[in-house]
């Protein structure tokens, strides 16, 4: 009895030992892919739920490239453009503008923020053969290696008929709008309004040019010209002979100066303003001589021909004289004159001028006669011109004078200037003669 009960009971551990070591071998079988016919899923898990750190923290790298927006690389990972502010939030990019090519950029997970997760996506499905036990358990496999990215197709297309402009330049500014985005600022062309300033400035007759010597080409197309002078001298001669010690003299003049130039002409309009102030007992009979108003009015047109190294011009001009001054030659007949002139056109370096004209009116007015001028402009840099000129004159019943202009021209800001000139009489026998002149002109053009 004994016996057989020890019989049975070794029986049945053997028995139990067999059918462990079947199991054993079924479930390694499984685990190593040998069964068939099975499919099953693998998920990675979140970094809640496990400390491993060899899963993907739900974030690559990407480095800008030529012709990438923040839109373009969102529909490269995600497939809509529309993920353009997340990708900005995970890179702290606050102006989407300044993104530059070569910069190297975070990708974001579209379900998780930055280091909290990885991706959870299924694995491809693969057969296993059937074991033959009937025992199908369930399995989690957690990978040693990060998962490449997925593409997220959780959200809408983007829009079909909108191209996002490419990054050309990193100063650049494109403007970019769809439905479904606001209008926002992307990489491409700065929108700078471009200040007005060709370089040319007008002269104390208002025709574009230096100091006295006008330019032969215009101001520039569609440009409108404001400018106020000042010329003053002091008076040493009265028709050529030269006042008695203790005589002497002032005379002041204010032009206001219009100019308006269109592709190849131009019309200029000077108004001044003149007075007179002479104490000349011996030699003119003036103890307090003086007396101020409206000087001759002049207005003036200018046709140009231009290539790109010279220019040509020819004018006429018309002046209006007045009876506002008492002092001197006040006749009030009109006068006209016929101008032309000759400029080169170099990039660098300077300019040479040459111009003349022949003034005449009824009864040998005081404009009546000749002028000659001859005239460099150099630009040293944004800031500073120089000049230099020969101006001569030859009028009738109002003498000669031959003047050397030396002169300055500050460049305030585009369209602005300053100009300064001393011109230095070389001869002079003139109604009321000087040996020099100060003047100024402050000129703007818009």
């Amino acid at each position: 009895m004994n016996r057989r009960r020890n019989s049975l009971i070794l029986s049945g551990f053997l028995a139990m030992i067999v059918s462990a070591s079947s199991f054993a071998q079924s479930y390694d079988a499984m685990s190593s892919g040998s069964f068939g016919g099975n499919n099953f899923y693998f998920e990675a898990q979140s970094l809640g739920e496990t400390n491993s750190s060899a899963y993907s923290t739900g974030h690559q790298t990407y480095t800008i490239k030529s012709g990438d927006t923040l839109g373009s690389i969102s529909k490269k990972f995600f497939g809509t453009t529309t993920k353009w502010k997340e990708i900005a939030k995970a890179n702290n990019i606050s102006d989407p503008g300044k993104i530059k090519v070569g910069q190297m950029i975070e990708i974001p997970t579209t379900n998780l923020e930055r280091g909290e997760g990885n991706l959870v996506r299924h694995r491809p499905v693969q057969a296993y053969a059937q074991p033959t036990v009937e025992y199908q358990p369930t399995v989690q496999y957690q990978p040693l290696t990060p998962l490449p990215p997925i593409r997220d197709t959780s959200y809408d297309a983007a829009p079909q008929n909108i191209a996002l402009p490419p990054v050309t330049k990193a100063d650049d500014t494109v403007l970019y709008s769809g439905s479904s985005l606001p209008q926002i600022i992307l990489p491409g062309e700065k929108r700078v309004q471009k200040e007005v300033d060709t370089g040319n400035h007008v002269t104390f007759n208002g025709l574009t040019g230096l100091v006295n010597t006008f330019a032969a080409y215009p101001l520039g197309e569609n440009l409108f010209s404001t400018a106020f002078g000042m010329t003053w001298n002091k008076i040493v001669k009265r028709e050529g002979e030269r006042l008695a010690n203790g005589e002497d003299g002032d005379f002041w003049e204010f032009p206001i100066l219009m100019t308006y130039a269109g592709e190849n002409f131009e019309v200029a309009f000077k108004v001044p303003f003149e007075s007179y102030d002479v104490y000349a007992p011996i030699t003119y009979n003036f103890k307090d001589g003086s007396d101020s108003g409206m000087g001759d009015c002049q207005l003036r047109f200018k046709f140009t021909s231009e290539s790109d190294e010279m220019a040509s011009c020819l004018g006429l001009g018309a002046i209006f004289p007045t009876s506002d001054i008492g002092i001197g030659n006040t006749d009030t007949n009109n006068a006209w004159e016929l101008f032309a002139g000759l400029s080169t056109k170099r990039k660098e370096g300077g300019n040479l001028h040459l111009n003349g004209g022949y003034q005449a009116g009824d009864g040998n007015t005081a404009h009546e006669g000749v002028f000659v001028n001859i005239g460099f402009d150099h630009r040293a840099n944004d800031s500073f011109t120089f000049i230099g000129e020969v101006n001569f004159y030859n009028r009738v019943n109002a003498g000669k004078s031959t003047d050397l202009t030396l002169g300055l021209r500050y460049h305030v800001k585009p369209g602005m200037s300053l100009t300064l000139a001393a011109p230095i009489s070389l001869s002079n026998d003139m109604f009321f003669g000087y040996d020099y002149r100060l003047q100024a002109l402050l000129q703007y053009h818009y």
